[in-house]
């Protein structure tokens, strides 16, 4: 017993992680040289392909979540689809440690102040903070619906009751009110694929369910390759668990599998060219 825990002991150790690491981080920096936004989340997020899988890999750093703010070696789906989002408009890994806690915090790093629910805070507070921008409608026209989410404080009550929550988030804190997205059917999908740029954004939409905090179940990173739409991200799959890529259809009907709750669509948002938002930010923040 004693040799395979020295072994896995070493392998969690900074020290014996670092040469593993370096290779990967070299080819994201030679990546972010691709043009800004959706080509360079594309680029310099392709080296992150086969790192594993880790529930809520992200925290502040300190205090009640306290795992780093940055890392390479794990991911779950939303911090994947925020940490390409941040290489997209970054010119080196500081500059993307800073562009991370501006896309995840809405305007101080603590949990309480962390963009957890996707529809009513992470999409409204990123879209104004112009680090992405509506692209359903683009791909699909007509085709495209619009989707709505309400809370009130009565549902979030009930939610709390049946032990769903915004982690840290005082329940008079959490967000109230409507809120729209536009989605591409899960009918429209095929036509509209070749529309969706490179670097392109896609939360899963499911059925709207009271008993439930969120519609977005899942979330990734569409990319092209030899003109084939590719879904590339974190995959919690028992038979995976690491960072993928899967061709678009095979993705969707995958996630169309995964839960009895219909897929209505997915919601797909282009990654902006926001050199000028970073480059107006402050220097990293300190843990709290």
């Amino acid at each position: 017993m004693l040799g395979p825990l020295l072994l896995l002991a070493l392998a969690a150790s900074p020290a014996a992680q670092a040469p593993a690491r370096q290779p990967v981080e070299a080819a994201i920096e030679r990546a972010l040289s691709a043009p800004a936004g959706g080509p360079r989340a594309s680029a310099a997020s392709a080296p992150l392909l086969g790192v594993r899988y880790a529930t809520s890999p992200l925290g502040e750093g300190s205090g009640e979540d306290p795992d780093p703010r940055f890392r390479l070696d794990a991911f779950d789906c939303v911090t994947f689809v925020e940490t390409a989002l941040a290489l997209g408009s970054a010119a080196s890994l500081q500059e993307t440690r800073r562009a991370l806690d501006d896309i995840r915090y809405r305007s101080r790093i603590h949990l309480a102040d962390r963009l957890h629910e996707v529809i009513s805070q992470w999409i409204p507070s990123n879209l104004e903070k112009g680090w992405i921008a509506p692209s359903s409608r683009a791909a699909a026209g007509d085709a495209t619906r619009v989707e709505a989410v309400r809370y009130d404080a009565a549902r979030w009550r009930r939610l709390a009751a049946s032990g769903q929550r915004l982690t840290g988030v005082p329940l008079d804190q959490a967000p109230i009110g409507r809120f729209e997205l536009e989605v591409v059917p899960v009918s429209a999908l095929a036509e509209a694929a070749s529309r969706i740029p490179d670097g392109t954004i896609a939360f899963v939409v499911r059925a709207e369910r009271d008993d439930r905090i969120t519609r977005v179940s899942h979330a990734g990173l569409v990319v092209v390759r030899d003109g084939v739409r590719l879904v590339r991200h974190a995959s919690s799959s028992p038979h995976l668990m690491r960072v993928v890529e899967e061709p678009l259809d095979r993705f969707v009907a995958g996630q169309q599998r995964a839960q009895r709750r219909p897929v209505v669509g997915l919601a797909l948002f282009a990654v902006q060219d926001a050199r000028s938002r970073l480059a107006g930010l402050p220097p990293l923040a300190p843990s709290p």
